[in-house]
């Protein structure tokens, strides 16, 4: 054989097996490939030899080795006589390297790496180069990876860069409370203000920065809602005047700004009740007919108190107390024109501050709650542990420079405009009378449509008692004191009572108007449906069981000590708004609950004092007499949202300044 043949032959065989090779049977016993032992008692050589030395392939062995057909030095054939002894361990050994030398061949492709090699050649086709589905299932993973490399290997592997962030991102304030807090100073945001800023084209007007219209086209939708369904309003920007002091001097003094030639006044007998709300068209004092100062609400407390309860309200039923509710543009004139009339010169302070210690929330009815009520309880109240700083990454305060930022921000509540030394009461020493001004300190949603009573029905249910050990031990919670009293939770059970009859009412048209209904309700988040939907109402299943009660009420109305409410009294309505659940905690009480979308456990501080106040419908004209009717709902502050968004999780259409307008001008 040539020498190029022997090249050609090595470079072909060079992945095969090397044989291995023994010394030859010249040389003392006969020996065999299977291991045996030398005439010096030891193994022979099992390690094969280089490449080109002693390979019974290239037919140039060496030594004693085996060649083709025969062995080296002129013997030709194999010894017949069987091996006495086999070496167990060289014989493995021997075998051993054979089949590490044939699984290396195995596995080591030769020539070509590419996958296509795989392939018969009748299967391969030009295009499986760059288009890898027409490769069989098994392959294409391996080709994917294989082009991939390909294409990533003339490029530079660069470093990944953080992404960017918006310029939105980047312009927004470090801390959105103090932020807003710093917008509110000259117009007012009402507790709803973001919800509208997302869905509203937002005007400035009166000292309030309002929603006028949506961004979508719904004036239809908004007209068909108040005749047919119900529509939806925030009028918290109204400015509520109390007065507090004996009856006579307020009705003496109130008499200076009404005529009865011009209607009902403050001393309607319906009105002064406290069972049905009034409206009157006050003048300045002793002016009538001339300088008119605008129309006006009101509402008295009602003379029926029940025990347990510590306000000035409840001195008897001599001192009474009458909330005013006016336009914004009209607060100018009519408190001076009122501190005036009432001889309210000396200006009441307001007292300082006091922080007191964060108790434990109370996530259920049966949880221990803490000592003391907390007075800055929600978002914003607790220390600013983070700082986000220009590029979006966050760095802990250090404790020096958390003393130089000075206290934590709170998110505003009320009236953010005024001062902390501003005074908003003032009292006569001559009358007995004191006026204070509750501007923002209540919230005032007005519902108009004929189904705003099952809208209500559907989105309030009655608080549930407190159990014995509730009651046993001191609570910084108001209705805890609050059910110790047997009188209270018998009027408690009577005004839950009226609530449940309004279900079965067709319209709201029908409950007389300006009837007003205390209450007391569980907080509606714990009850937020999952879905959004329509609120009607099953006159048929309602009717029949209170028909009797139903036609009282729409004949007599409210009784009137069904109207008495807690939320006349200034301590609960501070105890509510400060023990507020916020909704990080009411998320965790979610979480906990075993069937998803079931009711959640009520917790302590789960029950708001309400008020509702039926509005009267269109008043001129013979066509659609009960347009325009509804009921208003009055809220503490700092429940707003609360109690927002479950209503419109009932299907009602939000209206702004647009539709307020529309709806005073066909009333």
């Amino acid at each position: 054989m040539s020498t190029a043949k022997h090249r050609m032959r090595d470079k072909k065989m060079r992945n095969q097996p090397i044989n291995v090779t023994y010394s030859s049977p010249g040389q003392g016993s006969s020996h065999w490939r299977n291991g045996g032992h030398t005439p010096t008692g030891q193994g022979h050589d099992l390690s094969p030899h280089p490449r080109g030395q002693g390979s019974s392939h290239s037919g140039h062995s060496q030594g004693g080795g085996w060649v083709r057909g025969h062995q080296r030095g002129g013997q030709g054939g194999y010894p017949q006589d069987l091996p006495k002894y086999i070496t167990a361990s060289a014989f493995a050994k021997a075998r051993a390297a054979e089949v590490n030398a044939m699984l290396k061949a195995v596995t080591k492709t030769t020539g070509s790496s590419h996958v296509f090699g795989a392939l018969p050649k009748h299967m391969r086709r030009r295009a499986m180069s760059h288009d890898t589905k027409r490769l069989p299932c098994r392959l294409r993973d391996t080709a994917n990876n294989m082009l991939e490399k390909s294409q990533k290997a003339g490029q530079k592997v660069k470093k990944e860069q953080s992404k960017r962030k918006s310029r939105k991102a980047r312009r927004r304030h470090g801390n959105m409370l103090l932020e807003f807090n710093r917008r509110q100073r000259k117009n007012l945001w009402l507790e709803t203000h973001i919800w509208h800023a997302k869905r509203f084209h937002m005007v400035k007007r009166w000292g309030y920065c309002l929603g006028d219209r949506p961004t979508y086209k719904c004036y239809r939708a908004c007209c068909r809602a108040m005749s047919s369904h119900c529509l939806l309003q925030d009028m918290s920007y109204y400015c509520c005047v109390e007065l507090q002091g004996p009856e006579e001097q307020l009705l003496a003094t109130l008499s200076k700004l009404t005529s009865k030639e011009a209607g009902p006044t403050f001393a309607a007998a319906m009105c002064v009740s406290g069972r049905r709300q009034g409206s009157v068209v006050v003048y300045r004092a002793e002016q009538y007919p001339l300088q008119p100062l605008g129309p006006v609400t009101f509402l008295w407390r009602p003379r029926t108190q029940g025990r347990g309860q510590d306000d000035q309200g409840s001195q008897g039923s001599t001192h009474r107390q009458l909330w005013i509710w006016a336009h914004p543009t009209m607060k100018p004139d009519l408190l001076p024109e009122l501190q005036a009339v009432c001889q309210c010169s000396e200006a009441v302070l307001p007292p300082a501050p006091v922080e007191l210690p964060v108790p434990q929330p109370a996530l259920a009815p049966t949880s221990t709650p803490a000592p003391t009520p907390t007075l800055a309880h929600g978002p914003g109240a607790c220390p600013e542990a983070e700082q986000a700083s220009g590029s979006g990454s966050k760095r802990k305060w250090s404790s020096g420079e958390r003393e130089a930022a000075g206290p934590p921000a709170k998110k505003l509540l009320g009236n953010s405009t005024t001062s902390a030394t501003t005074p908003v009461t003032w009292r006569s020493c001559t009358t007995g009378i004191v006026i204070s001004d509750l501007t923002m300190e209540m919230v005032r949603y007005r519902l108009i449509g004929p189904l705003s009573h099952s809208v209500l029905t559907e989105t309030l249910a009655p608080a549930t008692h407190c159990d014995a050990a509730s009651k046993a031990g001191p609570s910084p919670f108001w209705w805890s004191d609050h059910c110790r009293d047997d009188c209270n939770m018998t009027l408690h059970r009577q005004q839950a009572g009226v609530f449940n009859i309004l279900k079965g009412v067709y319209s709201t048209a029908e409950v007389p108007a300006g009837s007003v209904l205390g209450l007391t309700v569980d907080d509606p988040r714990l009850t937020l449906p999952n879905k959004r939907s329509m609120a009607v109402s099953d006159i048929r299943k309602e009717q029949g069981e209170n028909e009797e009660r139903r036609r009282e009420l729409m004949l007599k109305g409210i009784p009137e000590h069904l109207s008495q409410s807690s939320l006349w009294d200034r301590s609960v309505r501070d105890n509510v708004t400060h023990n507020k659940m916020t909704d990080q905690e009411l998320n965790r009480l979610r979480n906990d609950v075993l069937v998803p979308g079931s009711r959640l456990p009520t917790p302590l501080q789960g029950r708001v004092p309400v008020l509702l106040v039926q509005q009267s419908g269109k008043s001129q004209g013979t066509e659609m007499g009960s347009w325009g009717t509804g009921w208003d709902l009055l809220l503490p502050k700092a429940w707003g949202m609360a109690f927002w968004v479950p209503l419109v999780y009932r299907g009602v259409r939000i209206g702004g300044l647009r539709m307020s307008l529309k709806h005073a001008q066909n009333k």
